[in-house]
């Protein structure tokens, strides 16, 4: 059983990546749109799937044993980017539409840097 938590998070991490990746790439056009809030939250989606992933892996397989940057190094990454992609995009919806993608940018930058070190670090271990 955990074997197929396992593949779905090594795989699902890739599709999170490109939806963080595809959200900043949205982020430049001139203001938001309704196409690009759905984007935000599809990346969202992505990044809280990878992580519920992560948590019952982590749970099933005894996480707070592994070691110390797989056990709770990686995880905190992972919680981090779903607290800063959830805050990105409330701070979207409240923003005019031109200001909006201007902070969102920056915002899905820093979730980006917090979803790759998430993967650098579980490569790392």
């Amino acid at each position: 059983m955990t074997e197929f938590f396992f593949d779905a998070h090594q795989i699902w991490q890739y599709v999170a990546l490109a939806a963080v990746i595809l959200s900043i790439g949205f982020s430049f056009q001139k203001e938001m749109t309704s196409t690009s809030e759905k984007v935000y939250r599809i990346s969202a989606v992505a990044i809280d799937i990878q992580v519920a992933l992560g948590i019952v892996l982590w749970l099933f397989d005894s996480g707070w044993s592994l070691g110390f940057v797989q056990g709770w190094v990686h995880p905190i990454f992972g919680l981090a980017a779903v607290g800063a992609v959830h805050a990105v995009v409330t701070m979207a919806r409240r923003l005019d539409p031109v200001e909006a993608n201007k902070r969102v940018r920056w915002g899905f930058i820093a979730v980006l840097v917090l979803v790759v070190a998430a993967i650098g670090v579980a490569e790392m271990a």
